[in-house]
């Protein structure tokens, strides 16, 4: 009688249970999601590497505005990230509020909500 080869999680190499499925990859749900945000990271990071060997870096990454670091977005940051980390993020708003005008005084609106009658009491709307 031939004995059952031990499998193992591609993911994060624990053995399988021996109930699990024939075909089963994966120890569960999380482990599977897992190496799928693994796949997609790496094949991104090769695809930089090669745009970088073939001299094509304008073409996948930018440079973050605020310190001019070179950065690829999609790779350990958003598909649409303008920055290249949070820090810089947030120097660049700060730099937007100390460009904004200084605030407005406040306005003194009384909405007809708010209004007070004769007698002093609340007006309903």
């Amino acid at each position: 009688m031939a004995t059952a080869r031990r499998r193992y999680c591609r993911h994060c190499r624990q053995p399988l249970r021996a109930t699990m499925r024939a075909d089963a990859l994966y120890c569960g749900p999380a482990c599977r999601a897992a190496a799928r945000r693994s796949r997609r990271y790496w094949m991104k990071v090769f695809a930089v590497d090669l745009a970088a060997a073939r001299g094509l870096q304008d073409r996948i990454g930018r440079h973050c505005p605020v310190c001019g670091r070179w950065f690829v977005p999609g790779v350990g940051v958003r598909r649409d990230a303008r920055y290249d980390r949070p820090a810089c993020r947030t120097a660049a708003w700060r730099a937007r509020r100390r460009r904004r005008s200084p605030a407005q005084p406040l306005r003194e609106a009384v909405t007809e909500s708010a209004a007070v009658t004769d007698t002093g009491t609340p007006a309903r709307g």
